[in-house]
């Protein structure tokens, strides 16, 4: 019999007609893992939320570019299977350079993502891009849902659009959002960030405390957020 940690937790997408079946991220390969000895005997290993806000900014970029060879948002040409696919490739990229990079440097070996980490990472940039929609409707609603934000001008502190999406302008919001994803790097990161902060919170994590688990780099929170941003986002964690 498998030890819990392997089951697969399936996670539905909805997309019109078509269900795409993705596996929850932390779920997957949770037995240890070939890595560096030091990091493993004192449970501390690199985090993987830089190269995953990264890789989720890269993956914005992309949507905005409108890429046809990695297609990051599905359209009526474009089915969901393809930008799961699409964003796979990102995620399996990233993960080579930095293999590459570990090994090019002596010493540095140990920081190559194990097994576990890197099933983690593309499980996670899975996660934020097929669910694109719904996570950024939720973080535009919080960040309009909250007075001092607009009242200080904090909205691309957030990735966020002062005039993003109000009614009877969301056609040409869109497309001054896509401009500025493609131009602000700074902004595209806040942006990146605060999606993947809301994926971990509201979905990740809430999933395996139904099953009595830890995401698998024991992952908790959003510690990569300055506490103005966490309390927009996630007031109660502040109370």
């Amino acid at each position: 019999m498998k030890h819990p940690s392997f089951q697969k937790q399936a996670l539905p997408l909805n997309h019109g007609k078509v269900t795409i079946p993705i596996i929850g991220s932390s779920a997957l390969y949770m037995a240890p893992a070939p890595g560096d000895k030091l990091r493993d005997s004192t449970g501390n290993r690199p985090s993987l939320n830089p190269t995953i806000i990264n890789i989720i900014s890269e993956a914005l970029s992309l949507r905005a570019s409108n890429d046809a060879s990695l297609p990051m948002e599905t359209s009526s040409t474009v089915q969901p299977i393809e930008v799961a696919i699409a964003a796979g490739k990102l995620a399996k990229t990233a993960i080579e350079k930095r293999e590459k990079s570990s090994s090019a440097v002596k010493g540095d070996e140990s920081s190559a993502f194990t097994q576990n980490e890197s099933q983690l990472v593309a499980g996670r940039i899975l996660g934020v891009v097929m669910r694109w929609n719904e996570l950024e409707e939720t973080l535009v609603e919080k960040v309009k849902g909250t007075p001092w934000v607009s009242k200080y001008g904090e909205e691309a502190s957030f990735g966020v659009l002062a005039e993003e999406c109000k009614d009877g302008e969301c056609d040409d919001n869109a497309k001054v959002l896509k401009q500025r994803l493609k131009d602000d790097p700074l902004f595209r990161m806040c942006r990146a960030e605060c999606l993947y902060a809301l994926f971990l919170k509201t979905i990740e994590i809430p999933t395996m405390a139904k099953i009595g688990q830890l995401p698998a780099d024991g992952a908790n929170g959003v510690d990569f957020l300055d506490s103005d941003r966490i309390e927009v986002l996630f007031p109660v964690d502040l109370k």
